[in-house]
């Protein structure tokens, strides 16, 4: 009696590479393709949040309704005119440029990678213009609101984290993972290093100037505003201790979120945590701090993001007409 054919076990790694052989076979579906161009997200070692950003956006109720509304069967089935078809009724269904930009510039990543990968995307689709974004200065703190906000701060805590946040600019998240140990001062200076920043990359932020030296405040501040018997290393803490350790839990991205909404009420400022990071990047601009500069100590890939943070004031614009010479 002739026996039946074994079938090779399969590790669950190989299922996964079987599929990607049929996907490819049979041309790639769009749920197909975003869960292979999620999966290297993932191997290019891209942040939670980016990876959840794009999850939502190429699986979510939007991009459904375009896969339905054009009929995409492959993402082959991708044309230039059905994206700015459905870009333009993104608009006109009331959502703002901001989030149609964002969504045409998902797609245009997750297509390019589609076409990396053979799967029939024409180069015409990777062209398509985004929708054109109104320009909006960046909103910064004036002189005068920077000191209402040290004023009305209720801790040494809140006090220092507000100094810190306009002399680094730091991220909302980078505020909260800093250490005591990436606090570094040797002789060529005092800088704060930033680990595994936006984009899994580190970097280096100056603590000093000429004239201000926010290294020396951050010392004082660790000797005598922060709790002595803290065990945890983060230069920010709570302002409880853990009833289960005992110890000062670190400030996390929420207790950051509420100490500067805190301010707000207390002061009738607009507090919000990028403000602090557009008030360092302009200032810095004005005080002639270089963009490429400016660039590696924002983290950010390319001169076109530092760009949005530029904007000249009142006095700057009536300052450079004073200095033409004709």
């Amino acid at each position: 009696m002739p026996q039946a054919p074994v079938r090779p076990h399969r590790r669950p790694g190989d299922w996964a590479a079987l599929r990607v052989v049929e996907t490819e076979a049979m041309g790639a579906t769009w749920n197909a393709a975003v869960d292979a161009f999620l999966r290297d997200v993932r191997a290019r070692n891209c942040s939670r949040a980016t990876l959840e950003n794009y999850r939502t956006y190429l699986l979510g109720n939007r991009a459904q309704q375009f896969v339905a509304d054009y009929g995409v069967r492959t993402v082959a089935d991708v044309t230039p005119q059905a994206l700015r078809e459905f870009q333009a009724e993104l608009l006109d269904a009331g959502l703002s440029p901001q989030t149609a930009a964002t969504f045409h510039r998902i797609v245009r990543n997750f297509l390019g990678f589609c076409r990396r990968e053979g799967w029939g995307i024409v180069p015409e689709a990777l062209e398509v213009p985004g929708p054109r974004l109104p320009l909006h200065e960046p909103e910064t703190f004036s002189q005068a609101e920077e000191l209402r906000l040290l004023e009305a701060c209720r801790t040494d805590r809140d006090r220092f984290l507000v100094e810190f946040m306009l002399r680094t600019g730091l991220r909302l998240s980078e505020v909260a993972n800093v250490t005591l140990d990436d606090i570094v001062t040797g002789a060529d200076g005092a800088y704060v290093r930033v680990r595994q920043g936006k984009g899994a990359k580190d970097r280096i932020v100056p603590l000093d100037t000429a004239h201000s030296r926010l290294s020396q405040r951050l010392t004082a501040y660790v000797r005598s505003g922060r709790p002595q018997d803290a065990k945890d290393r983060h230069l920010f803490l709570g302002n409880r201790r853990d009833p289960v350790t005992g110890d000062w839990p670190p400030l996390a991205r929420d207790g950051v979120k509420v100490a500067l909404r805190r301010l707000g009420d207390d002061t009738g400022i607009h507090v919000h945590p990028h403000k602090f990071r557009h008030t360092f990047a302009t200032r810095a601009l004005a005080a002639g701090v270089d963009s490429l500069v400016l660039q590696r100590a924002l983290g950010h890939s390319t001169l076109a993001m530092v760009n949005r943070y530029v904007h000249f004031q009142a006095r700057d614009l009536l300052n450079a007409w004073r200095a033409r010479t004709d």
